[in-house]
């Protein structure tokens, strides 16, 4: 049946109503209200909570019917739950923005040299040069400056 509905014009839009879409979103609606509601006994409202939160797939089935995505509605009952309980779920759970890291640029192989012979020509006054350098399997960054050769 689900083939049929998902291919069906009838449910395909909000705008065209009918008798079994508004049964749906009927049940919908009574549900959350069922779940948020003052004067619903606490098993009813945790019965309603539950079906409303869990992805079963009389869940799935109804939003379906209804012309609702079953992921959307389940989310944002979720997040209401969450903020009745005392959470705030608009916070980022990140405590520091993300570290942008530097890339530096290794030089190895022929560049290497090339640095190396230019700053030991003198032609980089005054500048770091960082080097990469390779000795018993280990790889050692070694930053010189000009006059400490």
């Amino acid at each position: 049946m689900s083939q049929f509905v998902k291919s069906s014009p009838a449910y395909a839009s909000d705008k065209i109503d009918c008798p079994e879409k508004r049964l749906f979103i009927a049940i919908l609606s009574q549900a959350v209200h069922d779940a948020f509601s003052t004067h619903v006994p606490k098993l009813e409202k945790e019965a309603a909570r539950s079906f409303l939160t869990r992805n079963s797939s009389d869940f799935r089935h109804i939003c379906e019917m209804a012309g609702r995505d079953a992921t959307y509605v389940r989310e944002r009952i979720r997040i209401r739950v969450l903020r009745e309980n005392g959470w705030n779920v608009d916070l980022s759970l990140r405590t520091q923005p993300r570290r942008i890291r530097k890339h530096t640029k290794h030089l190895t192989g022929n560049a290497y040299y090339a640095a190396k012979r230019k700053h030991l020509t003198g032609n980089n006054k005054g500048e770091e040069m960082k080097f990469l350098v390779k000795t018993n399997n280990h790889v050692q960054h070694r930053h010189v400056f000009k006059g400490d050769a």
